[in-house]
């Protein structure tokens, strides 16, 4: 696991679970079709905020001539319970409330439910208004980032999930937001 964190601007982290290689990337080329990617936390829906980074991602990957990431519900949720959890629990981490793991959360969440193989990822991050908490500025920290990148880039990994949650770890900042992205590929 590693992590980079500061209280002022973006912060994040990343994990890496079985077989799944750290990668982090940089943002956004061409993102223009990515509806409300410059938007602050407050002025956009989770909705909103979710989908701009699914589809930054998913341009990051393309500019880069990598098949984009599938969307997948049960991943969503994952990422969603743990957004929330981070919020709550005023903690940045891979880490939820009694100790639960990005793997333990992608099993509760169904996503290994058939799976005979099967590899994961996360990243996180949290920030505040248009600058530092928008969904381009998630996506371009992760880019900068080696580890985030390398998740984001990473061939092997096919599907993914967004989890939102107003506020941040550091107080509920109503104009912030932290992020999960819950990568996986399964075989069965």
């Amino acid at each position: 696991m590693r992590g980079l964190a500061g209280r002022r601007g973006v912060t994040l982290a990343i994990a890496v679970v079985l077989w799944a290689v750290p990668v982090v990337a940089q943002a956004e080329a061409g993102a223009a079709a990515c509806g409300g990617r410059g938007q602050a936390p407050a002025a956009a829906t989770d909705h909103e905020l979710r989908t701009s980074v699914l589809c930054l991602l998913n341009q990051v990957r393309e500019n880069h001539g990598i098949p984009p990431l599938e969307f997948n519900e049960s991943l969503r949720r994952s990422a969603s319970v743990h957004s929330v959890s981070m919020v709550r629990s005023r903690t940045l981490s891979h880490y939820g409330p009694g100790g639960s793991t990005v793997l333990i959360r992608v099993a509760r969440a169904g996503y290994l439910a058939s799976a005979s193989r099967f590899r994961v990822a996360e990243n996180i991050g949290a920030g505040a208004g248009q600058e530092f908490g928008s969904p381009r500025a998630i996506v371009s920290a992760w880019m900068q980032s080696p580890g985030h990148r390398e998740n984001i880039l990473d061939r092997g990994l096919r599907d993914f999930g967004v989890g939102v949650a107003q506020g941040n770890p550091y107080g509920h900042d109503r104009n912030a937001a932290t992020y999960t992205v819950d990568f996986g590929t399964r075989w069965h």
